[in-house]
């Protein structure tokens, strides 16, 4: 079978022909149909992280795939990959073929197309926490969500418009990621000080949703009501935040950390229903596929966020 394997941290995967693994007692055997590109897995790649896997190793913590051999599971049955150590402390997705623990299979709606299935589970459980557990919208508030073309800030945008959000400001740093930003949502260009100055001076929003951080979250604080929330999920622009405590204690706005890591038993609980609306069409999650022998180039492009929606390779 096709793998892409990391033979080096902090080098790019190579595409290698090795032998298809062999299932053991409480093992399935998948055939991959679609594997999902996270951040997660470059942080693996990157040898920076607390988990470094044996090399080589085959990177992909989430994915789509049919079942070949299984004790529990029909033959046939489709199944969404995720956990037991896969693409972790075992190998992951980025393959052909994939042996893990049955834990690690759950099966999916037969509707849901592979590359949507292997990529929803996060951003959309992740949307619904920050919207509905953490920033808590009401129907009527404002709602101001940074990084509304990514899979995370999209899902969030759709869902506080589903809250009955009065209105959603959609984020973006540039113009050509407009057209990723859901129907409904008001989009607004911009970073940093040019940011602040599209958003105007007063109070816009009464609820901040920020996936990117960086020198976006400052101006971006400041342009939410006083009293209002701000759920903190993501960091792509930058993982640090400077604020001016005597204006910020004014403010009185809540910085509220959106921590999936302690959130499996939610997300184990919204999938079902989050699945349900995606095959339905009620969320849309903008998906961009590469062949696995492209897989590189498809990192790459998402180091340099020029990935159109949540990346997927498929073998």
């Amino acid at each position: 079978m096709r793998a892409a394997r990391l033979h080096n941290f902090g080098e790019a995967p190579v595409v290698d022909d090795i032998d298809v693994p062999t299932r053991g007692a409480g093992q399935t055997l998948v055939r991959i149909d679609a594997a999902a590109l996270g951040h997660l897995d470059m942080t693996v790649a990157s040898g920076t992280f607390n988990i470094r896997p044996s090399l080589p190793h085959i990177g992909g913590t989430d994915g789509a795939a049919t079942v070949v051999e299984s004790d529990i599971y029909t033959p046939g049955t489709r199944v969404l990959v995720r956990g037991g150590g896969v693409g972790l402390t075992r190998n992951g997705c980025w393959a052909e073929n994939l042996v893990a623990p049955d834990k690690a299979f759950t099966p999916i709606d037969a509707d849901l197309p592979a590359a949507v299935a292997a990529t929803f589970f996060l951003p959309t459980t992740t949307g619904y926490v920050a919207v509905h557990d953490i920033a808590q919208v009401r129907p009527g508030e404002r709602v101001l969500v940074s990084g509304a073309s990514g899979a995370v800030g999209s899902m969030a945008a759709q869902l506080a418009l589903l809250a009955g959000a009065g209105e959603v400001i959609g984020v973006v740093p540039r113009p050509d990621q407009v057209e990723l930003v859901p129907d409904g949502v008001r989009p607004v260009i911009g970073r940093g000080d040019e940011l602040a100055e599209r958003l105007g001076d007063g109070p816009v929003a009464d609820v901040l949703i920020d996936t990117l951080g960086g020198d976006s979250l400052p101006p971006l604080l400041q342009r939410i009501t006083p009293g209002g929330r701000a759920a903190l999920i993501g960091y792509t622009l930058g993982t640090e935040l400077t604020i001016d405590l005597p204006n910020w204690l004014l403010s009185d706005v809540k910085l509220l950390p959106v921590n999936m890591i302690h959130k499996g038993a939610r997300q184990a609980e919204l999938a079902p229903v989050l699945m349900t609306m995606l095959a339905a069409g009620d969320l849309r999650l903008a998906v961009q596929q590469f062949p696995l022998d492209e897989i590189a180039d498809a990192l790459r492009r998402m180091r340099e966020g020029k990935v159109a929606g949540r990346a997927v390779v498929v073998p």
